[in-house]
């Protein structure tokens, strides 16, 4: 019992680290989208109109 526990520690502690990482490229990707949409604002929303257009168009089929 206390090797099991020992491994799910082990594996809590992994994907708490996994996690961080990702929260730290989350901010990163969203520093960079808010600059390019303050730099080219009809473009930003250009984009996500497309995005939104083609994930209706995924949702709708399902």
């Amino acid at each position: 019992m206390d090797e099991m526990r020992h491994r799910a520690e082990e594996m809590a502690e992994g994907m708490q680290e996994q996690l961080e990482g990702l929260r730290g490229y989350a901010e990163d990707a969203g520093e960079w989208i808010r600059g390019f949409a303050r730099e080219r604002p009809i473009a930003a929303v250009a984009i996500a109109v497309g995005i939104g257009f083609l994930a209706g168009r995924l949702l709708s089929r399902t």
